[in-house]
């Protein structure tokens, strides 16, 4: 069994690693957000951000089960199983053992970490109002009758959203544009050569 504890132990002690050392050349080579981003939006986390025009509220849900939760949890279980194993403690304790505190660790870490770091972002968050009439560009192109992808930069960061025309013209890759109003998290752009 000690065997099985190690295995899983270091499956969690990898994957920290490797995550930490991947996160820090993304980084370097501002790859690591929109990666990040991604991955998390849409397999790990449902955030609903949306803002209400009377109370300006907003309302958002963390999913329990993220990377850093599950890791830590895989980690100290695998780290208390090795120690209560060679410690020759009983095989029953030294499993309940590992399960508590595997839990206990992964939920101080949601509790304390994830959740605040989710809440941090979803309020230094720009509402829809702010957003339009800011200048985009276009970074896949908008189809007739169709859709494409529009960049915009925020307090220094950037942000893609799906994007038409507004009156459902097609607008070619890097023409800049104009925000006209966004519904149902689709963005309606104007290009700027229109505006004018």
């Amino acid at each position: 069994m000690e065997y099985v504890y190690t295995v899983i132990f270091l499956v969690g002690a990898i994957y920290a690693v490797v995550t930490f050392l991947m996160g820090g050349l993304f980084g370097i080579v501002h790859l690591g957000g929109h990666i990040d981003t991604h991955i998390d939006a849409h397999f790990h986390t449902h955030i609903d951000s949306h803002v209400d025009g009377q109370s300006g509220s907003s309302v958002f849900t963390v999913f329990p089960l993220k990377p850093i939760t599950i890791v830590s949890f895989i980690t100290v279980f695998g780290g208390i199983g090795v120690l209560g194993t060679h410690s020759k403690l009983n095989a029953i304790i030294t499993f309940i053992l590992a399960v508590i505190l595997g839990f206990l660790v992964s939920f101080i870490l949601y509790k304390f970490v994830v959740v605040p770091l989710y809440k941090a972002q979803n309020t230094s968050a720009v509402s829809q109002e702010e957003i339009i009439g800011m200048q985009a560009k276009v970074i896949s192109p908008i189809l007739e009758g169709g859709f494409g992808t529009i960049a915009y930069v925020v307090n220094g960061s950037k942000y893609n959203a799906p994007a038409q025309h507004i009156t459902k013209k097609a607008v070619a890759q890097g023409e800049d544009v104009l925000i006209y109003e966004i519904k149902n998290s689709v963005f309606y752009i104007q290009p700027l050569n229109e505006s004018k």
